[in-house]
């Protein structure tokens, strides 16, 4: 053993160059050191790259080549085109001199927060969750778990670093670790700058031809992507690196015993995990099912890895997967935060979770194929490359929100869902917009229509912000004030409302109710006011799913009576019975309708039935919950057969069909039509 000088040090990486992760190899009885050592020996020996390496104190039994992928993102080995593996010279240079010093500075120099542990402990002792705090909040590392600072004050303890406490669970930086930290430095993390936008001079965008060609999706395969992205073993940010090693783990038919037992003892998981990433590496198309027990990397895996490796990634994951590349065209037209990313992929594109989790893995993607970058904190802009990007796949790509709402909404139906798709859009976005409080206004203005209210949108000084009233006739109607409550926090706080103003307004239009709408409202004191004062509190989510509930159901205005006249917060449920019952009527207008469509070609019948009939035909359907009665039967077939509605014929025998069911529904259709002022129905 000999030392090397300082000045031989390997040339520390910038910051944002350095990998995330630690070498995932087997710790042995040892040390780390120890292990790598008997790694690299073997690698010097030419020993089979396909043969385990038994690693004294540790049961994995990893081939060379899975040990090096672990160590390669650290530049300790690479590959060359032949396919055979290489030692870098700095390494070379350590297995010969065996000076552990300069190991720990060739791992300083490749890998993030190192020398920072070290740097941490020099001011005091500390316990891991401190350590991680400090790693999570002042260097903005992603890591959810302590494993990653687990495994770096693993390699710190065994090459006598650092030292731990049993008793008091904490480590504490050793004279040696002081020596080091002084001859390599650390990182502060107040020089972390604003990621750049390092594809601002490109001309064309990196990507193979076939991964391009992935993205043309027909309107079948956008309606068969998933939501979930399913699982991944490991940290986010090395993604790529981990579906890249699983892809040669199976290169050739592999039995599920053998990836059960190197996901157990690379990642440390259990077999219903794997079965969750083979599902995922199945519904990419990375892989497929040989037998019962093998997979295999399919032809489109087998590409892998390309010279654009992850933007061809992106592609395959946009292939099976909603709201990837609908991210680039709502980026392309603003910069967006992750909430607002969140809410458009709510209400657009019906991407609906209660955390980011699935969110943030997409970002990541566009983010590792350097198309998006991050402008702020948690604001999202394109690169150069995303805007290139965008604009040779933007006619495979869903029309994003905002050059959809700039359509003349005069001109679209209300049940059109992109339209509603794009009102509960603007709604959401509208209710966080504090600083334009007429925007929300005008958002429910168009909300409140969509349930069929007649609306007027007031505002100003002394009156209410909306007024609706329902459109029946005078003794029947009832009037609501609607206080629009827009807001930049999560909540609306009780100090924001002025309930006798409410109240006032309710009197001075002389109004039945009074309601304010908000993005949420929360703390027991604001409800009870509200209580005490007779006004309905509604969040937007939940005027949401009113708007969503009356597209496919639509309801009267007796019956969101019930939901106005609440005081404190709104229960939906109480509209449950009157939609159920809309349901019913038309599920069984279409069963006696069909029922007298099938008896047109029976030979006893002769397509002639009574009511009585078709009550015993239809008592058995399945798509009753309760099979309807005498009663409802009787009074479907006289709606039906009325002389306006005529599509079912009476005669003195029974009943009988006036044609199929899509005539039926021809007919219906003309009718709405003419119930719209923007058609014109004349022949």
């Amino acid at each position: 053993m000999y030392l090397i000088e300082t000045s031989e040090y390997p040339n520390i990486r910038e910051w944002d160059t350095k990998v995330f992760s630690m070498p995932k190899i087997p710790r042995s009885s040892n040390g780390y050191p120890e292990s790598l050592k008997v790694i690299l020996t073997a690698l010097k020996e030419n020993k089979p790259y396909t043969k385990p390496i038994e690693i004294e104190g540790s049961n994995r039994k990893d081939t060379l080549d899975r040990l090096f992928v672990f160590l390669r993102p650290t530049g300790i080995v690479k590959k060359r085109l032949n396919g055979n593996w290489e030692m870098s010279d700095e390494i070379s240079k350590w297995l010969d001199s065996g000076d552990n010093l300069y190991l720990a500075a060739i791992l300083n120099a490749n890998i993030r927060f190192f020398s920072e542990i070290l740097h941490i402990l020099s001011k005091n002792s500390a316990q891991i969750q401190e350590i991680r705090e400090i790693a999570k909040n002042d260097y903005k590392l992603p890591w959810k778990e302590k494993s990653e600072i687990h495994n770096r004050l693993g390699w710190l303890r065994d090459l006598e670093l650092v030292t731990y406490e049993d008793f008091s669970y904490t480590y504490s930086i050793t004279e040696l670790g002081k020596k080091f930290l002084s001859l390599v430095g650390y990182f502060n993390h107040e020089n972390i700058e604003v990621e750049l936008d390092s594809t601002v001079n490109e001309a064309e965008v990196p990507i193979s031809k076939w991964a391009l060609e992935l993205c043309d999706l027909s309107a079948e395969e956008k309606l068969q992507r998933k939501n979930g992205l399913g699982y991944l073993p490991g940290n986010v940010h090395v993604m790529h690196e981990t579906v890249y090693d699983y892809l040669l783990l199976m290169a050739n038919p592999t039995d599920i015993t053998k990836i059960n037992n190197y996901s157990n003892e690379t990642y440390g998981i259990k077999d219903s995990s794997v079965n969750s990433l083979l599902t995922t590496l199945s519904n990419l198309d990375f892989i497929e099912r040989k037998t019962k027990t093998q997979y295999q990397t399919t032809s489109l895996g087998n590409k892998f890895p390309t010279d654009n490796f992850e933007l061809d990634f992106a592609c395959c994951v946009n292939r099976k997967f909603n709201f990837v590349f609908e991210i680039l065209a709502e980026l392309f037209q603003e910069e967006l935060s992750l909430k607002e990313l969140s809410t458009r992929g709510k209400v657009s594109y019906n991407f609906s979770y209660q955390d980011h989790t699935e969110l943030r893995k997409r970002l990541h993607i566009l983010k590792a194929a350097k198309l998006i970058q991050e402008i702020g904190t948690e604001l999202y802009g394109l690169t150069i490359r995303g805007y290139n990007f965008y604009e040779l796949i933007k006619e495979h790509v869903s029309l994003n929100t905002i050059e959809k709402s700039q359509t003349d909404s005069s001109k679209i139906e209300y049940e059109n869902s992109s339209y509603v798709d794009n009102c509960l859009n603007e709604l959401e976005l509208a209710s966080k917009d504090s600083s334009n409080p007429e925007r929300f206004e005008k958002a429910l203005e168009v909300a409140f229509r969509l349930l069929g209210f007649k609306v007027e949108h007031l505002g100003g000084a002394g009156k209410t912000d909306i007024l609706l009233n329902a459109p029946t006739a005078p003794k029947f109607a009832y009037s609501v004030t609607v206080d629009a409550k827009s807001t930049y926090h999560s909540v609306i706080s009780e100090s924001s409302i002025d309930f006798d103003t409410i109240v006032e307004h309710k009197n001075k239009h002389g109004a039945n109710y009074a309601v304010i709408v908000g993005i949420k409202f929360q703390g027991k004191r604001l409800i009870d006011r509200a209580k005490n004062r007779e006004v309905a509190l509604i969040d937007v989510d939940s005027l949401e799913k009113l708007i969503r509930h009356h597209v496919k159901v639509p309801l009267k205005s007796d019956s969101y009576k019930k939901i106005l006249e609440q005081s404190g917060l709104v229960d939906l449920k109480v509209l449950e019975e009157d939609r159920k019952k809309i349901t019913r009527e038309g599920l069984l207008l279409r069963a006696i309708i069909e029922c007298l469509s099938e008896q047109s070609s029976d030979p006893f019948t002769k397509g002639i039935v009574q009511a009585r009939e078709i009550y015993l035909l239809l008592k058995n359907n399945q798509q009753f919950d309760n099979p309807p009665d005498l009663n409802e039967v009787q009074f479907m077939l006289e709606f039906l057969s009325s002389p306006l509605i005529s599509v079912v014929g009476a005669a003195k025998e029974g009943y009988y069909a006036l044609g199929s069911i899509e005539d039926a529904a021809q007919k219906f259709d003309f009718y709405l039509k003419a119930c719209k002022r923007s058609n014109n129905i004349k022949g």
